[in-house]
């Protein structure tokens, strides 16, 4: 059985598959989800970041929250929190550091379960910091994507929106500023266990640099190639998931422009990428017309399977099939107006 958490606009809407169909219910109302992360070591532990409103910390699945990191001097300074992350090894304590970023840019680090939290200073010191905007605002800039490495438990990747890929190899005693190569606009940056070293990063570098859409690196972001043929029509990418059995079978959801995309009248699309082939769009079965841009998520259980959720509800890609199917889940006609901006599925 699955359970879907979609982040909608005033509350965290989570859907769970039954025998006899799915059942819904929210949470955080009135809040703004932003990001969704799972405790690897136990999933009933959720962590979920709120656009205005700070962190907070489920402890049963997503039935109850609190608020969390709101200690003066062991706390998150922004109540903004754009970006989460739960290291996927346990390194401190028999627990497996959380990982927060705001806006504007700042970056923690939690060894105690989200208990009480340290910030990574060394961010705010680098060069290119001066140059970091996010366009819809350019007076401020955040922390867009946390990545935490499959091969080197020191080492973090981080997108900032917009302007920059930095890293550290030594857990933020020493961060490597970006190179001249590198994508500045990084919406989604993956990383996965089956290709140690490997990262992925959806980029909005394609609207103005051609070729720039997609990049991926070998070396933990000391490099990067882009791999953009194919989307040339929707050089915006935007969300993207990886197929956890396959490292080098990718999905992407893209749009023609950043106004595109965040838009729920505009189209987008989806395309798969699968060895060295170019992209190739599998957009059949989701809206034809307008929709918000997709979110997507991988099957936990069942490698191959794919979901795609917007404003319309969610949508799944069987294995080896060519049409999205949508799935029956109650969908109410205010979400028809709302943009989503997280999405995570797990098993139960």
């Amino acid at each position: 059985m699955k359970e879907f958490f979609l982040g909608m606009d005033e509350e965290l809407l989570i859907a769970k598959e039954t025998p006899n169909g799915y059942t819904t219910f929210s949470r955080l109302n009135g809040l703004q989800p932003t990001r969704l992360a799972f405790d690897p070591q136990n999933e009933s532990v959720i962590y979920c970041g709120t656009s205005n409103n700070g962190l907070w910390k489920s402890e049963d699945g997503g039935d109850n929250w609190s608020k969390i990191g709101t200690e003066k001097q062991l706390g998150i300074r922004s109540e903004r929190v754009t970006s989460v992350a739960v290291r996927p090894s346990k390194k401190t304590s028999e627990n497996n550091i959380v990982y927060a970023g705001t806006e504007p840019s700042m970056l923690y680090y939690s060894n105690d379960k989200g208990a009480t939290w340290h910030e990574f200073t060394g961010i705010q010191t680098l060069p290119s910091k001066r140059n970091w905007s996010f366009p819809p605002r350019p007076y401020t800039h955040y922390v867009r994507w946390i990545t935490p490495s499959y091969l080197n438990e020191e080492h973090l990747s981080i997108s900032i929106e917009a302007g920059a890929f930095i890293h550290t190899k030594d857990h933020g005693t020493t961060w490597i500023d970006r190179t001249e190569n590198s994508p500045i606009d990084i919406h989604t940056l993956l990383a996965h266990p089956k290709s140690p070293g490997k990262l992925y990063a959806a980029c909005g570098d394609g609207v103005h640099k051609k070729g720039h859409s997609y990049a991926e690196s070998d070396d933990e972001g000391q490099s990067w190639q882009y791999m953009s043929a194919g989307l040339e029509n929707h050089p915006y990418a935007y969300n993207m998931v990886v197929n956890p059995n396959d490292p080098y079978d990718r999905i992407i959801s893209a749009a023609k422009n950043a106004a595109h995309a965040h838009s729920l009248s505009e189209y987008s699309a989806i395309y798969r990428k699968q060895g060295n082939h170019p992209w190739a769009d599998i957009t059949a079965g989701l809206p034809e017309n307008s929709s918000s841009i997709h979110n997507l998520a991988a099957d936990p259980t069942s490698p191959g399977v794919f979901y795609a959720m917007n404003n319309y509800g969610i949508y799944r890609l069987k294995k080896k099939a060519t049409k999205w199917e949508k799935l029956g889940i109650s969908w109410k006609d205010k979400y028809l107006n709302q943009r989503p901006s997280c999405f995570i599925v797990k098993e139960v």
